[in-house]
């Protein structure tokens, strides 16, 4: 449940509780959330409500709560972005659970795993296929059918056309389901963090063209896992060719990504109240020892001393 915690999530995901029968009973004012707790108090709801109650509430969490983060998450994405993003979200908070996506079509097949200790539980896996419902829903998705797929024996029916079963009942943990949906239309919005960038934030400067547009087409999806090839299909040419044309532009791919995602964390660190986490996150960094790293090697300190200093700055200037 790290996932959940670590962003924030953990917070909107107990303000639904008020909305189910006992759920508010579960969380005792003063309650420290750690994951172990998110998980108990998932348990307990699973308990009380039943397994179907806890896709409810990981789709409601994905499509309606307003955190930053799943801001981050919903914009402009679509079935395989939305996997490259939670696949991140995930390393980025060390999550214990890890999640394998395989997108096809009109489908996404999500197997959980775990890099230590015990395989993720049941209700963190029914949690998650609500969540990622969601997610799917608000992205532009429409008439969901989602199946979990045991090890042993039939699937088991989840939704139909969007419509959550009340009488989901399986054995086991829940490991490997589908999501299956009937169209797609991605929503359209607006870059969802305004702000001005910063005279402090590294200049891409008077580059060469095909830097320019390299880095366009970085900034387009600032967070994307990127790959040279991937640049290089949106650009109309081949990794190879792009390449060569860096090289002789005295560039590399992996600086000019790091440049723009230092110079996007520059601006959100300056004009927004994100936290670091979520600027290293939205920025495409693994996690906060990446972000820190690569914001020192450009910026020579730290994204929170820079922060300080910008606030700093802009109070000296305003008065």
């Amino acid at each position: 449940m790290q996932e959940f915690v670590s962003f924030g999530l953990h917070v909107a995901l107990i303000r639904q509780l008020a909305w189910l029968p006992r759920g508010y009973d579960l969380v005792p004012g003063g309650t420290v959330v750690t994951s172990a707790k998110l998980r108990s108090i998932m348990l307990a709801l699973e308990e009380i409500n039943g397994p179907a109650v806890l896709v409810r509430l990981g789709r409601y969490l994905a499509a309606k709560e307003q955190e930053p983060i799943l801001t981050m998450l919903r914009h402009s994405a679509t079935p395989s972005v939305i996997a490259d993003r939670w696949r991140r979200l995930e390393g980025y908070s060390h999550a214990r659970a890890r999640s394998d996506f395989s997108v096809t079509g009109k489908s996404m097949t999500i197997h959980r795993g775990v890099v230590r200790g015990q395989p993720p539980a049941r209700v963190e896996n029914l949690l998650l296929l609500g969540f990622l419902i969601g997610l799917l829903e608000a992205a532009g998705a429409e008439n969901i059918d989602a199946t979990i797929l045991p090890s042993h024996g039939p699937a088991v029916r989840v939704t139909r056309k969007g419509r959550i079963s009340d009488k989901l009942a399986f054995s086991g943990r829940g490991l490997r389901f589908r999501i299956n949906w009937g169209s797609f239309e991605q929503v359209s919005s607006s870059y969802p963090f305004m702000a001005n960038m910063p005279g402090t934030a590294p200049s891409i400067g008077a580059q060469r063209p095909i830097v320019q547009q390299l880095c366009t087409v970085l900034e387009h999806d600032i967070g994307r896992s990127w790959t040279i090839d991937e640049v290089a299909a949106a650009l109309d040419t081949s990794g190879r060719t792009l390449q060569r044309r860096l090289q002789q532009a005295n560039s590399r791919f992996s600086d000019l990504l790091r440049l723009v995602r230092v110079r996007e964390a520059c601006r959100l660190l300056y004009g927004t109240t994100l936290s670091v986490g979520e600027i290293g996150f939205w920025c495409g960094f693994t996690d906060n020892a990446h972000f820190s790293r690569d914001f020192r090697r450009l910026m020579a300190m730290p994204p929170s001393v820079y922060r300080e200093a910008s606030i700093g700055h802009a109070g000296l200037t305003r008065a």
